[in-house]
C-alpha cells in the first residue's frame, strides 16, 4: 500500500507548510494500518531523513495504491483497536523493543518492511 502526503498536520491538529517528518507530495509505503480506540485511522510509515518510523494520521494522505501485502494480518485488541500488521510486529512489546534499538527487533522490522515494499514496489 502506498500513500501520497497531501497535508501536514501535527499531533495537535494544526496544519503546517513544512515538517521534518513528511514531505508534501512525496509517496510513502504504508507499513501498518491502525484504527485506534479513539476512532482515528493511522498509517505507520518511515518518515523523512533520520526521523525514523512513526504513526501518522491517515487524513494527511491520499491512497496511491491499495495493494495489501501478503505478510499483513488483521489484529484486533481487547479495547477494540484494529491493525493491518505483520505477525511479528503484532507481538506484545515488539514496538517498544524496536524503538529501544533492540538488534533482533530491528532485524525483524527490516525483513518485514522489505516484504511489504516488495509487494507494492
Amino acid at each position: 500500500m502506498k500513500v501520497r502526503c497531501t497535508e501536514l498536520i501535527d499531533s495537535r491538529g494544526a496544519r503546517h507548510q513544512r515538517s521534518g517528518w513528511l514531505t508534501l507530495g512525496k509517496i510513502y509505503h504504508v507499513l501498518e494500518v491502525v484504527h485506534d480506540v479513539h476512532g482515528k485511522w493511522l498509517f505507520r510509515l518511515v518518515g523523512d531523513d533520520v526521523n525514523g518510523v512513526a504513526l501518522f494520521r491517515s487524513v494527511q494522505f491520499e491512497i496511491v495504491s491499495a495493494r495489501v501485502a501478503d505478510v499483513w494480518i488483521v489484529k484486533w485488541n481487547d479495547s477494540g483497536g484494529f491493525k493491518l500488521t505483520t505477525q511479528a510486529w503484532s507481538q506484545p512489546g515488539f514496538w517498544e523493543r524496536f524503538y529501544d534499538r533492540d538488534p533482533e527487533a530491528e532485524k525483524i522490522f527490516e525483513e518485514d518492511k522489505t516484504k511489504i515494499i516488495q509487494a507494492d514496489p
